[in-house]
């Protein structure tokens, strides 16, 4: 018995004192992404950390306490402008260009503090099962795609510039959680999910 309980006990210390600030390469590297309402993981300040930690401080027997302050928040982003074209002359500048729209359905997760972040078959996910206390889908662990390419001809007029870029749509669900096994607590951090619905390339003309 005594084996146990000591071995029990090493294990949990080194399980307090890993600590992990893991983040999706992929929307997190984005130019822009706009939210409706509220704000993203990583423009949380340390006071609103302190103030959401107070949801999910109360000890749990066994199991992940989840308090999540955005949920599925309707969020506009631009991955990425593909060219910039002005005409500060006296005649119009014709261009041809392939653009292609997509249907798209992705997930990028992100985590902070202790909350880790694992690696299956090229998928990221949370460790510990935080998947499940979150209740994703698992359609959202798939990238699916609906391709549309057509050609345009576009003219950029004196005075205007003509701008490219890859734009879309996701909702944004995110939070802190923190994960308790015997009443100690093992975890505690920042989740975030990003799921992304719709990407297509803009095409924009505008004054200079």
């Amino acid at each position: 018995m005594k084996r146990i309980t000591m071995l029990l006990l090493i294990l949990l210390s080194m399980n307090s004192i890993k600590f992990y600030s893991y983040g999706s390469a992929n929307y997190q590297t984005y130019e822009t992404i706009e939210m409706v309402t509220g704000k993203l993981l990583e423009d949380f300040t340390e006071k609103e950390y302190q103030t959401h930690y107070e949801k999910v401080d109360k000890r749990l027997f066994m199991g992940w306490r989840v308090h999540k302050v955005n949920e599925h928040v309707k969020a506009t982003y631009v991955t990425e402008t593909m060219f910039s074209y002005y005409n500060d002359g006296y005649t119009p500048i014709e261009y041809k260009y392939t653009l292609s729209r997509k249907e798209t359905s992705k997930l990028g997760l992100s985590a902070t503090g202790s909350i880790a972040l694992s690696s299956s078959k090229g998928d990221k996910l949370f460790k510990n099962n935080l998947d499940s206390s979150l209740k994703l889908s698992a359609d959202y662990q798939v990238t699916t795609e609906d391709k549309e390419t057509y050609e345009i001809s576009l003219e950029v007029d004196p005075g205007t510039q003509v701008d490219l870029y890859t734009y879309g749509e996701g909702k944004v669900t995110n939070g802190v959680a923190a994960r308790y096994v015997l009443f100690v607590r093992l975890e505690r951090g920042g989740f975030e999910v990003f799921l992304v619905t719709t990407q297509y390339q803009r095409l924009e003309k505008k004054r200079i």
